[in-house]
């Protein structure tokens, strides 16, 4: 394998306030629509509507899409990232290091149907740090680019660092 190619993405990642009101409106909601059971059915209506809506938002969050920001392109000899109509070469030669934070890849039975958050990461000579959260969709990408990145280390000397999920 020559290269690997990927996309760049953003994944929406909700404030705390956010969730702490997601997660207070769910309690009552459920406190009042299951635990109190007011007589009065507007409210127990609406506390059924507020609950249903806070499960929507609380299991929803794996099927929204992550917004892609650009294109990461992996050879031998450099890292190629192309963000906001701009490219950016990078050469495996001049790093310092190189990381892979592994969560895990798209699926229907992981978090979310779209891709977790995967980070590359490298240091280059200067100093610049790099840390781009990538797209893996399935198991077959997932070996490719481990593939990959072992042959990247034996060939360029380079310890690539794994974290996250020891499957990788």
């Amino acid at each position: 394998m020559n290269s690997f190619e990927t996309k760049i993405v953003k994944t929406w990642d909700p404030s705390w306030n956010v969730r702490i009101l997601v997660a207070l409106l769910l309690l009552g909601s459920g406190v009042i629509a299951y635990v109190w059971k007011p007589e009065n059915p507007w409210l127990l209506h609406s506390a059924h509507v507020v609950y249903v809506i806070c499960m929507f938002i609380a299991l929803g969050q794996s099927f929204l899409k992550p917004k892609e920001l650009g294109f990461l392109k992996i050879t031998r000899d450099e890292i190629v990232i192309e963000k906001e109509n701009e490219s950016k070469t990078y050469k495996i030669a001049a790093l310092q290091d190189l990381g892979f934070d592994y969560v895990g890849y798209a699926s229907f039975w992981k978090h979310t149907i779209y891709g977790n958050k995967n980070h590359l990461y490298f240091t280059d000579r200067s100093g610049e740090k790099i840390d781009l959260e990538i797209i893996l969709s399935n198991k077959e990408m997932k070996e490719e680019f481990k593939s990959f990145l072992k042959e990247l280390s034996e060939d360029n000397l380079l310890k690539v660092q794994k974290s996250g999920n020891f499957s990788f």
